[in-house]
């Protein structure tokens, strides 16, 4: 072998040794391809209907708002039915529903407890920040989701997240008029 190809061969060998240690020294250990990226709180469930970033906002009454974004993969028009809730303990939890079913149609994302949402949910109480809690929603054509969805503190992030409506006054009895002649 002459020594022309020789140096050849060793300067090739050197740069391609030398690209190989240099390309990896920006990386170290904190490589960003080495890291789990979780773009948000919510839980996620993906199937028949996809049910993503599922959370629970705290509100200052103690009661918490469901808020999730619901894609129907079905080809038919589906219906949020109801929801029910229990601690990772299993106790159960009063969920409480304003406005009718929820039509989600198909391919659609539909947000659910948004301020301008036509339907909400709410747990009236047990659902503190910090905790999960253990959702099942039911749909009119599809099989039921559980998923365990956590609890937020409400923070400004979370301003487009409606809050529970206020209780229904409860009637008290008044003073009517007296019929007694006098």
């Amino acid at each position: 072998m002459s020594t022309v190809r020789r140096r050849r061969l060793a300067a090739t060998a050197l740069a391609t040794t030398a690209l190989l240690t240099l390309g990896a020294c920006g990386t170290s250990f904190n490589a960003q391809t080495s890291k789990v990226y979780q773009a948000a709180v919510g839980a996620d469930h993906r199937g028949e209907l996809d049910v993503m970033n599922t959370q629970l906002v705290a509100n200052d009454d103690g009661s918490a708002t469901l808020s999730t974004s619901i894609v129907n993969n079905t080809k038919t028009e589906q219906k949020l039915e109801s929801v029910t809730a229990t601690t990772l303990g299993g106790e159960e939890l009063t969920v409480t529903k304003s406005g009718n079913s929820l039509a989600l149609l198909p391919d659609v994302g539909t947000i659910v407890g948004a301020v301008d949402s036509p339907s909400g949910f709410w747990i009236a109480k047990g659902a503190e920040a910090g905790h999960y809690v253990r959702l099942t929603l039911t749909f009119d054509g599809a099989a039921p989701v559980t998923i365990e969805a956590p609890v937020v503190t409400r923070t400004a992030e979370y301003d487009k997240v409606a809050t529970a409506p206020a209780p229904e006054p409860t009637p008290t009895p008044t003073d009517t008029e007296s019929t007694d002649s006098q």
